[in-house]
Formats: C-alpha cells, sequence, structure tokens
C-alpha cells in the first residue's frame, strides 16, 4: 500500500515538474504568430513572391518598346567589278540630239559610310496588347501567391488546432493515470487483506498500465504535432520543447454564405483572369492585321575613292534623311478566324470551370455547416456523458472500498470513461476541420 501511494506520489510530482519546466523555458505562440511565421519563413511563398516580381519586371521591359531605337552604323565595301549604267548622249551635250547611250560607270572601288540611324515607333497595336498581356500574368503570379498563402493558411491552422486537441489529451491522460492508479491502490489493499481476488488486481494493473501508455502516447502525439507545426511554419525542429500553444477560441457563427467572398476567391479570380488572358490574345490575333507606323531618320557620310583611304580629302559626302513608313499586312500564311475560335472555346471552357467552382465552394460551405452543428450537437452529449461518468467512477471507487459493488463494475466504468475521452477528441478533431473547410470555402479563411 505504502509503494502504490509512493508511486502515484511519485507519477505526480513528474508531471507537475515537467509542466513546470515547460513554462519556465517556454515561448507563447498564438495562430496569428504561427501564421505570420509561416508566410515568413516557407520558401514556396518567397518562389512566388519572385515570380510576381519576374512579371512585374517583363511589362517594365515591354513597355520600353514605345521608346526610340538609334543605332550606329557602319558599312565598308570593295568593289572589285564597279555597276555600270548608261545614259542618253544628249544628257551631256543638250544642244545636240542623239538617241546614242553612254555608259557610266556608277561608284568606286572602295565605299564606306557611318551615321546614325533613328527609328521611332508611332502607332503598333501589338505592343500595347503585349503590355496588357503581361500586365495579366503579373496579376495571375499575385492570384497565385494569394492561392498559396491560404492553402498555407489552411494547414497551419489544422496543425494548431490539433496540437492543441493533443495536450488536452495529454491532461486527459494525467487525470486516467491518476484515478486508475487510486483504483489500482484501493484493490491492492483489500488484497493484501484477503478481500479480493487476484484476477481482479491484474484487471486493476490492465487498466492502469493501459493509461500510462495513453498518457506516453499523447506526450508522444504533441511532440510529433508541433514538429510539423514548426515544419509548416518554417522553424527549427529544436524549438519543440520551448513553444506553448495558446488556447484559440472558434467563433460558431458557420452560417453565413456571402457569395461576393466566393467569386473573389483567387481559385475563382485564376480562371477570370486566364480569361481576360485569351481574350487579350484574340486582340492580338485581330492586331495582326493592323498597319504599323514608324519615325525613320538617318544622319551620316559616304565615302568614294579608288584606294583605301579613309583621310583622303573631298572624298566624303553628307548623307541624311527623316520620313515615315507604313506597313499594312495582306497575307502571312496564319488562318486568325480559327486561332479565334479556339480561343473562345477555352474561354467558354474556363466560364464552365468557374460555375462550377462556385458551386462546389457553395456545396463544401453548406456541407460543412452541417457537419459543424452535428458534431457540436454530439460533443455536447459527450461531454455531459463524460462528467456523469466521472462521477459515477468516483461514486464507485467509494462504494468499492465498502465492498457494496464487485471490482469489475468499477472497471467497466473506467474503460467506458476512457472510450468517451476518445470519442470526445475524434469529434474535436472532426469540428476542427469542419470549421477551417467552412472558412475556406466561404472566403473566410484569415490570412495575415
Amino acid at each position: 500500500m505504502k509503494n502504490n501511494l509512493m508511486n502515484i506520489r511519485f507519477i505526480g510530482c513528474l508531471m507537475l515538474l515537467c509542466l513546470c519546466k515547460m513554462n519556465a523555458q517556454s515561448t507563447v505562440w498564438t495562430l496569428n504568430k504561427a501564421i505570420e511565421e509561416a508566410h515568413k519563413n516557407r520558401k514556396l511563398l518567397t518562389s512566388l513572391e519572385t515570380a510576381s516580381k519576374i512579371s512585374s519586371l517583363k511589362t517594365k521591359e515591354l513597355n520600353a518598346k514605345y521608346l526610340p531605337r538609334v543605332s550606329l552604323n557602319y558599312n565598308y565595301q570593295y568593289n572589285p567589278i564597279i555597276a555600270t549604267s548608261v545614259l542618253p548622249a544628249s544628257a551631256f551635250n543638250s544642244g545636240t540630239y542623239s538617241d546614242g547611250l553612254i555608259p557610266v560607270k556608277l561608284g568606286a572601288n572602295y565605299t564606306q559610310n557611318a551615321g546614325v540611324l533613328l527609328q521611332q515607333p508611332l502607332l503598333d497595336i501589338s505592343i500595347s496588347k503585349l503590355i496588357r498581356e503581361s500586365r495579366l500574368q503579373e496579376k495571375l503570379a499575385s492570384l497565385n501567391e494569394e492561392e498559396a498563402r491560404i492553402e498555407l493558411t489552411y494547414e497551419v491552422s489544422k496543425a494548431y488546432f490539433n496540437t492543441l486537441v493533443a495536450q488536452q489529451q495529454v491532461k486527459e491522460a494525467i487525470g486516467d493515470t491518476t484515478r486508475t492508479a487510486l483504483s489500482w491502490s484501493t484493490i491492492n489493499q483489500k488484497y493484501n487483506n484477503n478481500r479480493a481476488l487476484k484476477v481482479d488486481v491484474n484487471d486493476a494493473k490492465v487498466t492502469h498500465n493501459n493509461a500510462i501508455q495513453k498518457y506516453h502516447n499523447a506526450v508522444n502525439n504533441v511532440l510529433v504535432l508541433k514538429q510539423y507545426l514548426l515544419y509548416v511554419t518554417g522553424n527549427e525542429s529544436s524549438l519543440v520543447a520551448s513553444i506553448v500553444l495558446e488556447k484559440y477560441s472558434m467563433d460558431g457563427n458557420s452560417t453565413d454564405l456571402d457569395e461576393g467572398l466566393i467569386q473573389a476567391l483567387p481559385q475563382i479570380q485564376i480562371l477570370k483572369t486566364q480569361n481576360e488572358v485569351l481574350e487579350n490574345k484574340k486582340k492580338q490575333e485581330r492586331a495582326k492585321r493592323s498597319p504599323t507606323i514608324n519615325l525613320n531618320g538617318y544622319l551620316g557620310a559616304d565615302q568614294f575613292t579608288a584606294s583605301m583611304d579613309p583621310f583622303q580629302q573631298d572624298s566624303w559626302y553628307g548623307s541624311s534623311y527623316i520620313g515615315v513608313s507604313l506597313k499594312l499586312p495582306l497575307l502571312f500564311g496564319e488562318n486568325t478566324a480559327k486561332r479565334i475560335d479556339q480561343l473562345k472555346l477555352e474561354q467558354e471552357q474556363n466560364n464552365n470551370r468557374i460555375e462550377e467552382d462556385i458551386n462546389k465552394n457553395k456545396y463544401n460551405a453548406l456541407n460543412a455547416t452541417a457537419a459543424y452543428q452535428n458534431v457540436l450537437q454530439q460533443l455536447k452529449t459527450v461531454h455531459e456523458n463524460t462528467r456523469l461518468t466521472q462521477e459515477i467512477v468516483m461514486v464507485y471507487q467509494e462504494r468499492y472500498k465498502f465492498d457494496q459493488i464487485l471490482f469489475n463494475e468499477l472497471n467497466d466504468k473506467e474503460i467506458q470513461l476512457q472510450n468517451l475521452e476518445l470519442v470526445s477528441n475524434k469529434l474535436q478533431q472532426e469540428l476542427i476541420m469542419s470549421w477551417l473547410d467552412w472558412k475556406k470555402a466561404v472566403g473566410k479563411l484569415v490570412v495575415q
């Protein structure tokens, strides 16, 4: 009897010591803190942020297509055979008519030219369409990042709440261990006084051993879940012993359904933006038949010499021009009408997916609401039954001391109480999942 009491005291002191040690070295985390850590540390989000920056730079790069293009041109040419043309003989003697032709060499053996060429786009619809598409791609990158943040928030919240439930299981396991230890101590005392059977002692020991194992399992489960929480938040697993999670109360209002929030979900906005991209591509196809107008200018000089001498006097002649060029495509080997029809079908496909996703989110929200309310009602019943069973166990322990009931009656109630706690823990997890699923479906999952 004395040894049993010492064992009980030792277990209690050990548990209190562990709790005190954890509290002394702990860092308190709230749910928002965990989400902030995940958003700050996870490299997936960093990668998506980089993708958004890349898209932004591409847009700036395309804007530069409106700037003037200036180039320095230089050409050197050797003509072993100088091209020859003919002119009417009368061109050399205006006073005499002749129908003869005189050959004239045009150019020199060595020619050079150097100058600056300017091209300024005045009208090019394709540039504006490319810039528009780049901005839409930038928007898509931002939406992909937002969607990833929501998924990460969902995963962090789930890990956070599961850890809280696991910590509650540890407290329940401590209570079970203490209670079954008391029952085991009582039956041991009666056995020593020849008032109990050995089989009852063994049953009590088995129940107590199961309670101790339940405690070890619960402690290990908390450790595993905390390690996972640290992983999803991008922290080192070495912090597992130092973090303490603050309790979070889930609001019970899970009946609101705002279609505007569902429409604003990233997965819906991504499909709508993809449709905008397709619409812009249709305009690009039509723009292929649009004219392009450029302002062209040139300022330079040409040299003509019989030998290679870039510094020969009176051999350089200035050259310049300024003008406007117009290009109007007529045939370019593409069937734009068929391409536009293809893009229209892709838009229709996206519209169907948008409608399907909206309906799916509505269903998920309603289903999660029904599940939440049902689990909430089950939990009320289980909590009430647990409270009543705890009272019965306490009464049975007292009655057993005075041989008013058999031990198997007390043991059955002990096992029944532990089973109720298992059901309660399972329902707690279902409640968490249904609440988070509803938040996610209706677009109310908090993103920090």
